[in-house]
């Protein structure tokens, strides 16, 4: 009965332990919001405060820059390969949405969701893809001048 005591607190203390110590991918993902940040990305919770965001399956934080483009109001959502128009359903309807439309097909597959406002550019997307795919997304993004 003595080794059974024993050899459940040893179990219980290595349990404990393997659960505080942080994951592959949890490593992963810190080191590229490190990064992000480094750079000058703005990374904030979806999970508290006023989330804009409609993607529920996506990560828990947004990613932000200076909005440099000239689409000042725009939410677009990836339906599988295509990020289609969320609101507001107006820009659907003005002369240039096909090039704005086709130009952020153009961008990287790993975004989930985007979101213009005057100031910023908020976007979710997939981070395990890596520090590279988020360089790539960032330059895709500052390359939007004008649509």
């Amino acid at each position: 009965m003595e080794y059974f005591v024993l050899i459940l607190a040893i179990l219980l203390l290595v349990g404990s332990i393997s659960i505080a110590m942080p994951s592959k991918s949890s490593r992963e993902i810190s080191k590229i919001r490190m990064e992000a940040q480094m750079m000058g990305i703005k990374i904030s919770s979806t999970i508290y405060g006023k989330n804009k965001f409609k993607n529920n399956k996506s990560n828990a934080v947004s990613y932000q820059i200076k909005n440099e483009t000239s689409l000042k109001e725009g939410h677009f959502i990836r339906d599988k390969t295509d990020l289609i128009l969320y609101s507001p359903v107006k820009l659907k309807y003005t002369d240039n949405f096909e090039g704005i439309k086709k130009r952020l097909n153009d961008l990287s597959e790993s975004i989930d969701e985007i979101i213009f406002t005057d100031s910023f550019v908020f976007f979710l997307w997939k981070e395990l893809d890596g520090l590279k795919e988020l360089n790539n997304i960032i330059e895709e993004l500052r390359n939007l001048k004008n649509f």
